[in-house]
């Protein structure tokens, strides 16, 4: 077997043209208690993910980041579909995971699985932070890249408690729509099968896909360099 070991120049961050994306930060996926944190929680604890994701935020507002997050719902409509779902998405709309009572209304979001954890909410509740519209199965079926766009945003520093699922389809579409992609390696877990991990599959296709495979601390100090050289322009 032939390892596949080429590797492009290092990735250099520019401050004015790089956003912070988070995929599915929502109860559900990282508090205690829900739907689909048993199927992670051990990764989540082995990689530190919440701790990393609240590290991943505060460097974004140290440093005038914009931040953008992708939130998964499902509404009662979605039990309407008259297609056959995927194993994962079959579990997660039937289980009632990151549920919501109605598109026109958020009263049942606040301390639900769908809303954001408590830890992060400073981080998120300002003008600097912009959560789009959700997406459906794993895709970015939402304005993502648009309102990237209309940021002038080339380059996201992506990460996420689903990193096989979700976080990587995100990440395969924004590359096709011509985005550079830092993934952070530890602020994300997944969830494993008879097959194997999730977590490792991801790595694997992360290594051969994206600009960039960082640890939390080395982003920061990315994201903090780039910062600097930005001010002293």
């Amino acid at each position: 077997m032939t390892i596949f070991t080429h590797r492009t120049p290092e990735l250099q961050l520019e401050k004015e043209r790089t956003a912070l994306v988070l995929v599915d930060i929502q109860n559900d996926f990282l508090t205690e208690g829900g739907k689909y944190y048993v199927l992670i929680e051990d990764l989540l604890r082995q990689n530190n993910v919440n701790a990393n994701l609240e590290a991943l935020l505060r460097a974004a507002k140290d440093h005038g980041y914009p931040v953008f997050m992708s939130p998964h719902y499902f509404f009662p409509h979605d039990h309407k579909g008259k297609t056959r779902l995927s194993p994962m998405e079959d579990l997660a709309l039937h289980g009632g995971v990151v549920s919501r009572e109605s598109p026109l209304h958020m009263h049942d979001v606040p301390g639900g699985g769908a809303d954001i954890p408590d830890r992060f909410r400073k981080y998120m509740e300002d003008e600097n932070t912009t959560v789009v519209s959700r997406h459906v199965t794993y895709a970015p079926t939402n304005d993502l890249a648009y309102m990237l766009r209309r940021r002038k945003i080339e380059t996201v520093i992506m990460a996420g408690p689903v990193a096989n699922l979700c976080l990587e389809d995100h990440m395969r579409n924004l590359i096709r729509d011509g985005f550079e992609t830092v993934m952070v390696r530890d602020a994300v877990a997944a969830a494993a099968n008879e097959e194997g991990s999730g977590l490792d599959a991801a790595m694997v296709n992360w290594r051969f896909m994206a600009n960039a495979v960082w640890s939390t601390e080395k982003t920061i100090q990315q994201m903090a360099e780039a910062a600097k050289g930005a001010t002293a322009v």
